[in-house]
């Protein structure tokens, strides 16, 4: 008897240490970075924790967003990989699929966000896809893959924008 409680202590061990070992890549936390633009000889300051900002913005408007690992589609812009979400609840929906995605890129300038943009321009010019709303906020960028059209208004669209709203103020 007391084996068996071993072992299941030993296999949800291994899982939590699974589940929980997140790649330094997809959740950048650089202190500050100053970088020189050198065309305009401005400086541009960006905090690394704009992702985490983010989220807690979009949070505190009520959606959810949880982590999604998964390679394909993914549109490396500026050579930055975005940091992929579902958003809504997962009580709402039982279907992964069904729910909306959300791509957040975070750049080391709002230069080098504003090269990413022109980037995923030029990738989408050869392919004959849906595009995404797309938020910005200094060196944030957020693509909302919604299951909407353009022409109507998405699920979380002013939830989104509040929390981009909200992320352009406390950067100022």
């Amino acid at each position: 008897m007391k084996l068996n409680y071993i072992l299941l202590l030993c296999v949800m061990l291994t899982a939590l240490t699974g589940c929980s070992n997140e790649s330094i890549e997809n959740h950048p936390k650089q202190n500050v970075v100053v970088e020189e633009n050198k065309e305009r000889n401005e400086i541009v300051s960006a905090t690394g924790k704009t992702l985490e900002d983010f989220i807690h913005a979009l949070e505190s408007e009520g959606p959810e967003l949880m982590p999604v690992q998964e390679e394909r589609n993914n549109w490396i812009l500026n050579n930055i990989k975005p940091n992929k979400f579902t958003v809504g609840s997962p009580f709402e929906n039982k279907d992964p699929s069904k729910l909306e995605r959300v791509s957040i890129y975070v750049f080391k300038s709002e230069n080098a966000r504003i090269t990413g943009l022109e980037d995923f321009k030029k990738q989408i010019e050869k392919y004959d896809m849906m595009i995404p709303r797309i938020y910005e906020a200094r060196n944030v960028m957020v693509f909302y893959w919604a299951h909407a059209d353009m022409d109507k208004p998405a699920k979380y669209e002013q939830q989104f924008q509040k929390a981009i709203n909200q992320l352009e103020k406390s950067l100022t």
